[in-house]
């Protein structure tokens, strides 16, 4: 199986949709998009804040019980 990608923000890009759903081969999944907070969740993301406490935080414990 390939996965193919297609972004429809030109005429050419949505042409070429319509035509690959023609095709008895090809199975076209229509995703809507996510904001960036739903995407963020999804990963289970922290906020740059949060990263970089508990990065302190490893380099504090790593290089105090050394």
């Amino acid at each position: 199986m390939t996965t193919i990608i297609i972004e429809e923000n030109s005429p050419q890009a949505k042409q070429l949709l319509e035509y690959i759903k023609t095709l008895p081969f090809a199975t076209v999944i229509e995703e809507k998009k996510k904001s960036f907070r739903e995407a963020a969740a999804e990963c289970n993301a922290v906020s740059v804040d949060a990263f970089f406490d508990e990065l302190d935080d490893r380099i504090k414990k790593r290089f105090v019980n050394a």
